[in-house]
């Protein structure tokens, strides 16, 4: 089946775009001696997981609890939940988790900690744990130094918690306009997570890991000398965020979206059918450089305007009413939440579809 031949709107993903941007991180983590440990959040199928693990990645990485589950009872067995989890709902999941596989999860409180360590005792089970760093996105994890060195000491008391390392996002990487910016907050990432590393490991901590993440970021904090292992994501489809922040070209981009021209109200005006529920309302990126929810690269314009279901594109490109039109969207990982299949595109035919599991994993 030819592509143009599927309902509207539609989730596609060129695969030899996504083949070549899988090997890419990969040769980077390759080039810099790290392991590579694949955001799964950006695609939410277990399929896609795979390739990425048979391309060199040596786990993966999710973002909910309920991603690890559908990851797991998909046979992937090594699985960072790079989040806190808190609450005792979710600590009977994670322990009956860990019994079918390898689960690693962020720690960024004594009291999270704490209050797991009691939930494992009970349960006769031992965990895993990495201190979440703050390494300048000001979001969630302790501040690097001493603060990361008490936490980790809390932990190493702890009965049923062992401390695999550190790991950070520099999620302040999305807010740069320069690549040299972009090559400060990388380098910065790394600095300050080896030497928070060196500084437990010179009050008797281990360090076994010492782990870093985004896709913007990932090729700069990879080559800090001490690093271990790098989380990107969004590299595996691409985006209009990315191409603006130097980490893919606009030919690498994998994910679009198959949209139909459903209303032409003028010489100027034209309606697709897909909205904020298909294109989300996430903005262009902060340099500026992105107009408008997504790109169409066929008639070099943008979808200006978004209500629930239609798309509104101002320009004086030509449209016809029926025509199917492919969107690159600004952002690939809240698109992808919005579908429950992808299609997987290979000289312009379908070639599979990848049932996207873990998408609406909220727990």
């Amino acid at each position: 089946m030819h592509f143009t031949e599927l309902d509207t709107p539609a989730l596609l993903v060129d695969l030899d775009r996504m083949d070549h941007n899988i090997s890419r991180m990969s040769e980077v983590a390759g080039r810099n001696q790290v392991k590579l440990r694949p955001h799964t959040k950006t695609h939410k199928s277990p399929e896609i997981a795979r390739r990425q693990l048979e391309s060199g990645a040596t786990g993966i990485t999710v973002a909910k609890l309920g991603e690890a589950e559908i990851m797991a009872n998909a046979g992937i067995q090594d699985i960072l939940v790079a989040n806190q989890i808190i609450g005792e709902q979710k600590y009977r999941r994670l322990i009956e988790l860990s019994h079918r596989a390898t689960v690693c999860i962020a720690i960024d409180s004594e009291i999270g900690a704490t209050t797991l360590n009691t939930a494992l005792e009970q349960a006769g089970q031992t965990l895993e744990v990495v201190v979440e760093i703050n390494s300048g996105q000001d979001r969630g994890g302790v501040l690097p130094g001493e603060e990361a060195l008490r936490l980790a000491s809390k932990i190493r008391e702890m009965s049923q918690l062992e401390l695999r390392g550190l790991m950070t996002h520099a999620g302040q990487s999305y807010n740069q306009t320069e690549k040299a910016e972009l090559a400060k907050v990388g380098a910065h990432e790394g600095k300050v997570m080896v030497e928070t590393a060196d500084l437990l490991r010179r009050n008797g901590i281990e360090v076994k890991e010492i782990s870093v993440g985004s896709t913007p970021a990932a090729p700069y904090s990879a080559a800090v000398a001490g690093v271990t292992e790098i989380r990107p994501g969004t590299y595996v489809f691409g985006d209009l965020t990315q191409v603006d922040l130097y980490s893919c070209a606009l030919k690498d981009c994998a994910l679009s979206v198959l949209a139909t021209v459903t209303s032409r109200p003028n010489a100027t005006r034209t309606i697709v059918d897909a909205g904020r529920k298909t294109l989300t309302s996430d903005p262009a990126s902060r340099t500026g450089r992105t107009r408008g929810f997504g790109l169409i690269p066929s008639k070099n314009t943008v979808v200006g305007r978004l209500s629930e279901e239609h798309g509104v594109i101002e320009s004086d490109s030509t449209f016809e009413i029926g025509e199917k039109v492919t969107i690159i969207p600004n952002h690939a990982c809240v698109v992808v939440n919005m579908f429950s299949e992808l299609a997987g595109i290979r000289d312009g035919h379908v070639e599979e579809i990848f049932e996207i599991s873990a998408r609406g994993k909220l727990t």
